[in-house]
């Protein structure tokens, strides 16, 4: 099954977010900051890819990217993580809608909103889509469930050089996160 130990998401992780630089994307990463409070700030950006983190030993960074959508009535902020699902050993998305007045979408107007392809089928999306603790943080967001995401990423026949790149080039597009064309040079894998 394709897996990843911390140890590799976390050096994935580095290599995508040097990639997403080259491309001059908007990808982040952050780590959490120790020791932890619940009451403050919990997390701190990551600029230089070669710095030690403060804990390699703890899934303790996520992948970030936030990008605006248009909806309806109004234009939404979506705020995407990814993070290392210990659980299952791959990477797991997450995200939050708010709107232009800061308030979260509900889970109802999240799905009508990114998730246009399961509108007509509410079983399928229901069994993908949940909301829970985010892993870092620890506040709601919305998560795609990670039960069978080894056995998806296990489907291409060769092994993947970057499964990050991988998952989010096949998850992200379900809600309506797009990769720039230029994460499909394999040159950039050597960066």
């Amino acid at each position: 099954m394709a897996s990843l130990t911390w140890q590799e998401f976390l050096t994935q992780s580095r290599q995508f977010l040097r990639m997403s630089q080259h491309l001059n994307d908007k990808w982040e990463l952050y780590e959490k900051v120790m020791p932890f409070s619940r009451d403050s700030k919990s997390y701190r950006q990551i600029y230089n890819l070669n710095m030690s983190l403060q804990n390699q030993e703890e899934p303790n960074i996520f992948l970030k990217f936030s990008q605006k959508v248009r909806s309806k009535e109004d234009l939404i902020n979506v705020e995407y993580h990814i993070v290392y699902s210990v659980s299952y050993q791959v990477p797991m998305l997450y995200f939050q809608a708010h709107r232009s007045d800061g308030s979260l979408l509900d889970l109802e107007a999240t799905w009508r909103l990114l998730m246009l392809e399961f509108q007509s089928r509410r079983e399928e999306l229901l069994q993908m889509l949940t909301q829970q603790e985010h892993p870092v943080l620890f506040r709601p967001f919305m998560a795609l469930h990670p039960c069978r995401t080894a056995e998806v990423l296990d489907q291409f026949g060769q092994k993947s050089e970057n499964l990050v790149l991988t998952f989010i080039s096949l998850y992200g597009p379900h809600v309506q996160l797009q990769l720039s064309n230029g994460y499909g040079n394999s040159e950039l894998l050597k960066l």
